[in-house]
């Protein structure tokens, strides 16, 4: 099969060189010339697109059965031009070329918003409390209307990725000279690198369709989190101030029932704290 990757990055990296030692053929894109020769270890085709022009698509639509887009922003300035307008071409482009194609987007768990510490899954209502994530919730919504062009659409709602370079002892170790607003009190949602490219490559596999969300089945809160990473690697605590006040994604615990029902198993189910 031949697959596209759109703004292959930490998680579209990682999914890309399953692919390939799988044998598919992956063409992977990014914006930056500087990760050319990474991309060129994980796919048989790097190229550089800036994401803004139609034509820079055409090929890839016409020339990858699958598609994945895992497009992430610099800066909440640019969400708007990474993600909604992105999701927006590809809508003109298949109405203009009448070429169903599979596609997954890496969406993410803040559409979500604040449910006040209550189990959410694929059917909760969406509270996006930042513009951010109302563009977010608006890309996904656009990316999942091609199912009505004939495209096969699956829209994955991550949770907060850590794993290798990402580590969440490196996070902690960070934050030493910092007061964080908050009591801490609030539930983490995570999901380690090589489970989302895992979950990603399971749907494609399976064809499965529509939203499901991918994380983990921890969730402690975040001051219990930190408060264990600290102890494990013997770091400062993270330091608290309910006085503060500050963004959050809000307060909620992810329901991972459905992928699961489909039959993927996570290989950290646990929060691994490297």
């Amino acid at each position: 099969m031949n697959i596209a990757v759109i703004g292959c990055g930490y998680i579209g990296s990682a999914a890309a060189a399953i692919w390939s030692k799988r044998g598919e053929h992956v063409t992977a894109t990014t914006r930056s010339p500087k990760k050319l020769d990474h991309l060129a270890k994980v796919s048989q085709k790097s190229l550089i697109i800036r994401g803004h022009d139609e034509d820079e698509f055409v090929p890839l639509i016409a020339n990858n059965e699958a598609i994945l887009v895992t497009i992430a922003a610099d800066h909440p300035d640019h969400y708007e031009s990474a993600y909604l307008n992105t999701a927006k071409i590809f809508r003109h482009l298949a109405l203009e070329m009448n070429m169903p194609r599979i596609l997954i987007y890496t969406s993410s768990t803040t559409v979500y918003g604040d449910h006040h510490g209550l189990w959410v899954d694929e059917t909760s209502e969406l509270r996006p409390a930042s513009a951010a994530a109302k563009i977010l919730a608006d890309a996904e919504k656009t990316y999942l209307s091609l199912d009505e062009l004939g495209w096969s659409v699956c829209a994955l709602r991550l949770a907060e990725i850590y794993g290798p370079g990402r580590e969440l002892s490196k996070r902690v170790k960070n934050l030493k000279e910092h007061v964080l607003p908050g009591s801490g009190d609030h539930y983490t949602n995570m999901i380690h690198k090589d489970d989302c490219a895992a979950a990603i490559d399971y749907v494609l596999q399976h064809k499965l369709e529509g939203i499901f969300n991918i994380a983990d089945d921890d969730h402690p809160s975040r001051r219990e989190l930190y408060d264990s990473i600290a102890k494990k690697f013997r770091l400062p605590s993270v330091k608290w101030d309910p006085s503060l006040t500050g963004l959050h994604n809000g307060n909620k615990r992810i329901s991972n029932h459905k992928i699961k029902s489909e039959g993927f198993a996570l290989s950290h189910p646990t929060r691994v704290l490297n």
